[in-house]
């Protein structure tokens, strides 16, 4: 069984204009909250949350959406979280919403096998602003353990026709992301991700040149299967941020980016840990999808 990648979202992604069609296609199941009962119902609608809107896209979203009640608990567990990064929350607006993504990430069935702990952004700056990411000027390899803060980025494609709604759009996005093809692709895009992440080491600059070039052969193969189904698309960037092993460091790294495909290692450091636990299996990462070229990527 392929290792799937699910991301998760807070109670009022649902009412960005596109939301969920850039999504979709990234991550195989969209994890979503979702008010249980008319209390919370009320509550969302007097925070503009528009839990109407939310129940039309789940509607078209279908299996590709696994709802998560927003209950008492839950958002016990949230405020707890919340008030324990007030330092945070205080200069970053949007943190609450952050905190409600990683709450849901929390007890997911245990028949669901390779879930990562994987927050969606929407933009560089959110990513930045929740990680603490900034320009590295000192030696990676001062870095605790010779763990660097990586930056993978990779240009993917949605469904964009300016005469189409957004329902519209979802729904091309759910039918081009959920076949099979797109399916394998995806999985081979992710696993090839995880790999990087749990590598044994970077050593030089040959190494990221080599992954760059295998990244961008998978990039083409995704290419080849939206192509064949003549919907017009617009391009947008996908950026994941983890930390990766610097082995026998080689030599200063520089960024390299080939074909639509883009890596940076060792010239950010980041606030949060971006390692994995000793008893973990994946590094966590996080993912960001944006309009626009950033990290270097020229």
């Amino acid at each position: 069984m392929s290792k799937q990648v699910w991301g998760a979202f807070s109670v009022k992604d649902h009412c960005e204009p596109r939301a969920f069609v850039a999504e979709v296609m990234l991550y195989d199941r969209l994890v979503i909250p979702v008010p249980p009962d008319e209390a919370e119902r009320k509550r969302w609608h007097e925070n503009a949350w528009d839990p109407d809107r939310l129940d039309r896209l789940l509607a078209i979203l279908g299996e590709r959406a696994r709802p998560i009640n927003w209950d008492q608990q839950r958002r016990e567990r949230w405020k707890t979280r919340f008030d324990a990064r007030a330092d945070i929350a205080a200069n970053t607006p949007d943190w609450a919403f952050m905190a409600t993504r990683t709450e849901l990430m929390q007890g997911l069935p245990p028949h669901v096998t390779g879930v990562q702990a994987i927050t969606n952004y929407t933009s560089v700056r959110e990513l930045e602003n929740d990680l603490g990411l900034k320009p590295d000027a000192t030696d990676a390899m001062n870095y605790p353990g010779g763990a660097a803060v990586a930056i993978l980025g990779h240009e993917f494609f949605l469904p964009d026709d300016s005469r189409w709604t957004h329902e519209e759009l979802l729904k091309e996005a759910v039918e081009l992301s959920s076949d099979r093809s797109s399916q394998r692709k995806r999985a081979s895009f992710w696993r090839w991700q995880r790999e990087f992440f749990n590598d044994q080491g970077i050593t030089d600059q040959t190494a990221i040149q080599e992954a760059v070039e295998e990244m961008r052969d998978l990039l083409e193969e995704e290419k080849s299967v939206i192509l064949k189904k003549r919907v017009h698309t617009t391009t947008q960037f996908a950026f994941l941020a983890g930390s990766v092993l610097l082995a026998i460091f080689g030599g200063p790294l520089s960024p390299v980016g080939i074909g639509g495909a883009f890596i940076s290692v060792g010239r950010f450091v980041t606030d949060k840990y971006l390692g994995s636990t000793p008893d973990s299996k994946d590094k966590p990462v996080s993912l960001v999808h944006d309009a626009r070229k950033h990290f270097g990527w020229e």
